[in-house]
């Protein structure tokens, strides 16, 4: 029963993300977005600058997330009544569906735009970066505590 609440609460959690996710990725890309330069006038130099930074934000963000899902998987599967295994695809699938959605929603509106978005060819950088640190997480979580530390540990 308490491994049905825990899917349940991990569902909840990735519902949040996944409506959060487009307005708080959008913003943190926001000074890559504008470093890049307007559309039809910059360098593809500056354009590359301005990704990288999109992504550096985007990244940092959306890893405090994955953090989060990560470390409270791992106080709950090491409850004696909650079984580990099934809640950690579970994990793996909510922390990375809001992801997903958010670059999915972002090409979409990318393709009606003449020029290319910096902000969406970060979310591509994201997207590589979370899935690599989702298993990084999870099994070396002390790396989670020297840069996120702020996270709130259940």
């Amino acid at each position: 029963m308490k491994t049905i609440i825990s899917i349940g609460l991990l569902i909840v959690f990735g519902g949040i993300a996944t409506s959060l996710s487009v307005f708080l990725l959008n913003i943190v890309g926001l000074p890559g977005a504008l470093l890049a330069g307007k559309p039809g006038q910059r360098s593809k130099g500056r354009f590359i600058f301005g990704s990288i930074i999109s992504a550096i934000g985007q990244s940092y963000l959306y890893l405090s997330f994955i953090a989060f899902i990560v470390n409270w998987t791992l106080n709950a599967a090491a409850r004696e009544d909650v079984i580990g295994f099934i809640l950690w695809p579970f994990a793996f699938f909510v922390s990375l569906i809001p992801l997903w959605h958010t670059f999915i929603r972002a090409s979409v509106e990318a393709r009606e735009l003449k020029f290319a978005n910096p902000q969406v060819e970060a979310l591509q950088i994201t997207v590589f970066i979370s899935i690599l640190s989702f298993f990084v997480f999870a099994f070396i979580p002390s790396i989670v505590k020297i840069v996120w530390s702020w996270v709130p540990y259940v």
